[in-house]
């Protein structure tokens, strides 16, 4: 019997596909991508991870790094959400689920970045029973506090959770939850997306990695 009641989405990866990021910002005042991307994860990925650091001020630390001109008025994290690519597939996929389902967002995301999701239609607007990201509750995944925590917020027991994710290392926090997990490809959306239907349909729940 399908025990699941309650179904969390991870959204870079997974609701939309990040490949892009920086892109928009990069090409616009000709800096490496590479030299840009590794300045973000090396000093300042974490903390704007868990909420310490904001888009716009991690810029405004970049047009120092880079010596960049006419760059204060720059609307960065517009431009970041603008790389973003929507999984319409997926957007699908969860309104389908939410008919029958509870469902969440449990992501690591940067502050000021979830209205503007949903504003630019990369997550979809949907009636959430739980919300869960990284900067607001100063945890990320795969700590297993952000775990606990959701399962808190989700008023269901550990096992009546189905985690999506595009991440092992996170599916693999979620499953250490007692979580039942899934793991997205996002090379081949439409599969995962068959299997979870499968999943959530069956009488007989798989674990999926």
């Amino acid at each position: 019997m399908n025990k699941i009641k309650f179904v969390y989405f991870d959204i870079g990866g997974v609701m939309a596909n990040t490949d892009d990021y920086f892109k928009g910002a990069t090409i616009k005042f000709g800096i490496s991508l590479n030299d840009f991307t590794e300045f973000w994860q090396n000093f300042f990925r974490d903390d704007m991870t868990i909420g310490k650091i904001t888009p716009q001020e991690f810029w405004n630390k970049a047009i120092i790094k880079f010596n960049l001109k006419n760059a204060n008025d720059f609307n960065f994290l517009e431009s970041w959400m603008g790389d973003y690519k929507e999984n319409i597939d997926v957007h699908e996929l969860a309104k389908k689920i939410a008919k029958k389902y509870k469902i969440g967002l449990i992501s690591n995301l940067y502050p000021g970045m979830m209205p503007k999701l949903v504003d630019l239609g990369k997550v979809p607007d949907i009636n959430y029973s739980a919300i869960v990201l990284s900067n607001e509750v100063g945890m990320m995944k795969p700590e297993k506090g952000i775990y606990e925590l959701a399962t808190t917020i989700a008023r269901v027991k550990a096992e009546e959770i189905l985690f999506i994710d595009d991440r092992q290392d996170f599916i693999e926090g979620g499953r250490l939850a007692g979580w039942i997990t899934f793991w997205l490809d996002e090379k081949n959306i439409k599969k995962s997306i068959e299997k979870i239907e499968k999943i959530l349909l069956s009488d007989k729940v798989h674990l999926s990695v």
